[in-house]
């Protein structure tokens, strides 16, 4: 990552001076704010490390600032400085979260020091919320497919890196949650994790989300903000539905992306943009790179690490153990009690193609949770868009209506025999179940079919 951010507070404009060339000097990146406001704004449009500030303040009490600066930014450290010490005074800044105090005057090397253990902590901190939240969302990840261990592989594997990530695949395939896993797992996950989806925000606002806006850009610009691509600073970016990124703000991203500076609307002044990109979009990228649709640049830029999510019908293995875990923690019908699935719907369940994919499967039980609480659910409670009655609809669609009953209603019975037995894959056993016969009177019907 590029060198740490420090938010320097001294009203002293010689002595301010001074400690900026000092850090600087060793490799920091720093802001001299000299007032208890002017530092409020600085956390406001940007996130620091580290912030070195006087207590005694122009316009404001220190601790104060202090106080609310680090509500602000969570997870930032402090160091207090003040010609006035006092044993007071550095135990009250100590209980609003300075890690340590400096009694002016100070020699340089002394706050070198007591900067670099103040870091080290924060570091520490990073990397102990780094192994609680790997372990989080590792157990979010329910799986023992192939294909999806497959997948995890790659995911340890690029997410101890920087590298970008694209994630394609179906909707509802869980792309935004292989890229919490991507950051969790990463060196940056104490760090913010900022995401933005880019077919949710009309066209004409979306740069001034992305890359924020300074005062007085346009009518009702009051005041500077910062924009998603600094929110994002020292950690990630989950840029969703990235193909419907407008194709101007296309090549301002990637600007960005190449010179690690971003401009917020209106502005002519630079801020660091370190972040780790990761992408996500269930449309083919290449196919709109060559019907100018998608910059080819940005394309390749992107594309670096391409993680490609299985629909749920290529991993079948996983929808039980999917069903038992939606059926813990139902997102709406919490306090209900659990459904059971007779064994013939459970079968079809894993059998069914889910156009819809993981969140298609998650809104069937928990409306099947809802709607049944504590019962056994049979095929005749799935979803009408489900079994049967899909298989109803697609047989009467091109069904002959020139006939008389007797002939119509035995030719519609073999259709849907076959039907059936072409969804589950010539299984006659789970045939028999869906079909509510015995696999002896099924084995008699299809002698007497003569498409079997």
């Amino acid at each position: 990552m590029d060198s740490l951010k420090l938010l320097i507070v001294e009203d002293d404009p010689q002595f301010g001076g001074a400690l900026r060339e000092a850090l600087e000097g060793a490799g920091y990146t720093t802001r001299l704010s000299r007032s208890g406001m002017e530092a409020l704004e600085a956390v406001t449009e940007e996130s620091f490390d580290l912030i070195i500030q006087d207590i005694h303040l122009p316009d404001a009490d220190g601790l104060e600032i202090l106080a609310e600066s680090l509500r602000r930014r969570p997870g930032c450290k402090a160091l207090v400085m003040t010609g006035f010490a006092t044993v007071d005074r550095a135990v009250e800044a100590m209980k609003l979260g300075a890690c340590d105090f400096l009694a002016k005057p100070f020699p340089m090397e002394v706050l070198m020091v007591k900067l670099q253990k103040a870091l080290k902590l924060r570091e520490m901190e990073l990397e102990l919320d780094s192994l609680r939240g790997s372990a989080s969302e590792l157990r979010r990840i329910i799986s023992c497919s192939p294909a999806m261990r497959s997948l995890m592989e790659t995911v340890r594997s690029v997410a101890v890196t920087d590298a970008t990530v694209l994630i394609t695949g179906e909707s509802g395939t869980g792309k935004e949650l292989v890229a919490d896993t991507v950051h969790a797992l990463s060196r940056r996950s104490g760090r913010p994790h900022v995401k933005l989806n880019c077919a949710a925000i009309p066209e004409g606002l979306i740069e001034s989300e992305l890359f924020g806006v300074e005062k007085g850009a346009f009518t009702g610009a009051d005041r500077s903000r910062e924009g998603y691509l600094e929110k994002a600073d020292g950690g990630s970016l989950f840029l969703d539905e990235i193909g419907e990124m407008p194709l101007l703000l296309q090549g301002k991203l990637l600007r960005v992306l190449e010179e690690k500076v971003v401009f917020r609307v209106g502005g002519c002044r630079g801020y660091r943009a370190d972040f780790r990109l990761i992408t996500a979009t269930n449309r083919k990228l290449w196919d709109m790179v060559r019907e100018k649709g998608f910059r080819e640049d940005l394309y390749y830029r992107l594309n670096v690490v391409p993680v490609t999510v299985p629909p749920l019908r290529e991993r079948r293995e996983d929808i039980p153990l999917l069903i038992a875990h939606f059926q813990r923690c139902p997102r709406s019908a919490t306090g209900l009690e659990p459904v059971a699935f007779a064994p013939e719907t459970l079968d079809f369940l894993c059998n069914y193609d889910y156009p819809g994919n993981v969140r298609e499967l998650m809104n069937i039980v928990e409306q099947l949770s809802i709607l049944h609480p504590g019962e056994t659910i049979k095929m005749r409670h799935l979803p009408v868009s489900l079994g049967k009655g899909a298989l109803v609809g697609k047989i009467f669609e091109s069904f002959p209506l020139d006939r008389p009953l007797r002939d119509a209603v035995s030719e519609f019975e073999n259709r849907y025999i076959e039907k059936v037995l072409s969804k589950t894959s010539g299984n006659k056993s789970l045939a028999a179940r869906i079909l509510g016969l015995s696999r002896k009177v099924l084995w008699e019907k299809l002698k007497r079919t003569p498409h079997s």
